[in-house]
């Protein structure tokens, strides 16, 4: 069963220990960039991930694009765990994109990037990106541009606990389960023209 989680449940979960920058206060009447610069993209991501957190993707994204072909490739390169494959791929889709669909691809690099630390026993470098990942993909639960981003979800999140504490990891434990896929959304054949 996938948790559909909630903003306050994620926002605190994510932001604990970090001291957040970003509070409802100072966004509410701020009109956010559609693209960042390099001095402003960390700040302006939390500022868009808190707004998408509160409001939902679909106040801020009418349109769903379709998915561009990178897209796939990255998807299959993630689900034979090549994770840095998938992490390169994915990066030539988000670098050019726009708020807020560029934070999509943003957590799938996450996800990808923790799985990788995962995979080479790095609990730190997995508990982080694993954590980011959680954050990024909450927003679109239970799923987005063809994307079960719901399972997904759930699998990073699952991961986590594994790694995220003040605890030793037990790798043999992590190592004998199944690996972490990204579920595609199969639209239902349509003849021609009906």
């Amino acid at each position: 069963m996938v948790s559909i989680p909630t903003f306050s449940s994620v926002h605190m979960r994510y932001n604990s220990g970090k001291g957040s920058i970003i509070s409802g206060a100072t966004l509410q009447d701020i009109g956010l960039p559609t693209y960042p610069t390099r001095s402003n993209r960390r700040k302006l991501d939390e500022a868009w991930l808190y707004r998408l957190h509160r409001d939902g993707i679909s106040e801020h994204l009418k349109v769903v694009p379709g998915p561009p072909p990178e897209l796939g490739q990255a998807i299959e390169e993630f689900n034979q765990g090549q994770y840095w494959h998938c992490h390169e791929t994915l990066e030539r889709i988000w670098l050019p994109e726009k708020y807020p669909l560029r934070l999509f691809y943003h957590a799938l690099i996450k996800a990808a990037v923790g799985l990788l630390h995962l995979k080479r026993r790095n609990q730190h470098g997995a508990a982080v990106k694993l954590g980011d990942a959680e954050y990024a993909l909450a927003p679109f639960v239970p799923g987005f541009m063809g994307i079960e981003a719901g399972w997904l979800y759930q699998d990073i999140k699952d991961r986590w606990e594994y790694v995220g504490g003040d605890f030793v990891a037990d790798w043999d434990t992590i190592e004998k389960l199944p690996p972490v896929q990204i579920r595609v959304k199969v639209a239902p054949y349509q003849q021609p023209g009906g």
